[in-house]
């Protein structure tokens, strides 16, 4: 063989081979009737994480106050329920079950 014919041989098995590697990591399509796998991923939570306790006490005196938990609504929301003591104002155990509620 000669050089040209080696090098257009050469230049084809690098087409070849670009055109078909994407293909090796293709996922086969379920045919009619079987069942789709299970996605590799979970969806995105639509359950809001609740804020850090630190995050929430903006003045740094050791709890949140009614004003401080209206910048997260879920929390303004059940407040009353959280504040046991009924002093407007949420110790960092009020707090907790507030975040184990929303994080099983």
């Amino acid at each position: 063989m000669n050089t040209k014919t080696l090098s257009c041989l050469g230049a084809l098995a690098t087409v070849i081979a670009l055109t078909t590697a994407p293909l090796a990591h293709a996922q086969r399509v379920p045919q009619r009737g079987e069942e789709r796998p299970s996605p590799q991923t979970s969806p995105p939570s639509t359950t809001p994480v609740p804020r850090p306790f630190q995050d929430l006490d903006q003045n740094v005196d050791g709890a949140i106050s009614k004003d401080e938990a209206a910048v997260d609504p879920p929390l303004a929301q059940v407040f009353g329920t959280l504040d046991k003591d009924a002093d407007g104002r949420l110790t960092p155990e009020e707090y907790a079950v507030h975040a184990r509620q929303d994080n099983p």
